[in-house]
């Protein structure tokens, strides 16, 4: 019987443990769990989890994190090799400076993102197969929310549409996020590469020789494991 005590209570507070926020009534996680968690973690970002307060924009292109510990974006991707990935991962973190965060703050204010609700309770939100979904989260105190919004600008243009397609835009502008993505290109050193939840790999250009060294590198690799 005192086992048995034992096991309940410990599912219990386990169970108290992992449930440290309250979600908003406009969150959907499901897209969180399902895609999103696996990266976090391996950018080592804030969990909703974590007695800490923060703001997350996020899509395939970046992860952009504010908060009081930090405030920066990150660009990854994972290797793969021969049509498989290999473990590793090229993470470039990029800091924000005080002028770049406030213009941020300002535009989520003065847009009032938060006050937006997920895409699947946007009566005009329109869905498809491919595309891009950004995603929103905001952990303040004990409330968490997390709403993403399916490739902005394929949508009919009305309110909703409007101004997430303009904070996508002038948040890249602020970041300086086109110049920054190509500097972070050219420095994978990977001869190929994916990125989690996206379908396509990309091969770095390379001559014959380079190839042929890299691949004899990879084989080295792979016996040095076994």
């Amino acid at each position: 019987m005192r086992s048995i005590l034992f096991i309940v209570f410990s599912f219990f507070s386990l169970g108290l443990f992992a449930q440290q926020y309250e979600l908003t009534k406009d969150s959907d996680t499901l897209y969180y769990f399902k895609y999103e968690k696996p990266i976090i973690e391996k950018l080592r970002l804030i969990q909703p989890k974590e007695k800490k307060d923060f703001f997350r924009f996020s899509s395939d292109k970046y992860y952009l994190e504010l908060s009081n510990e930090s405030n920066k974006y990150l660009m990854y991707v994972d290797e793969t090799w021969e049509g498989k990935k290999t473990g590793k991962a090229f993470i470039k973190e990029f800091s924000l400076t005080e002028k770049q965060v406030n213009e941020i703050k300002n535009l989520i204010a003065s847009l009032k993102i938060h006050e937006i609700p997920t895409d699947n309770q946007i009566k005009n939100w329109a869905f498809g197969f491919d595309g891009i979904t950004y995603t929103f989260e905001l952990k303040a105190g004990n409330n968490y929310s997390h709403k993403h919004y399916w490739t902005p600008t394929s949508q009919q243009k009305f309110v909703e549409s409007n101004i997430i397609n303009y904070f996508v835009i002038k948040v890249d502008e602020i970041i300086d996020y086109q110049q920054n993505r190509k500097k972070f290109t050219e420095e994978i050193p990977y001869f190929s590469w994916t990125k989690d939840g996206v379908s396509w790999n990309a091969v770095k250009l390379i001559n014959k020789d380079n190839y042929s060294e890299y691949k004899r590198y990879k084989k080295l690799m792979r016996k040095n494991k076994s």
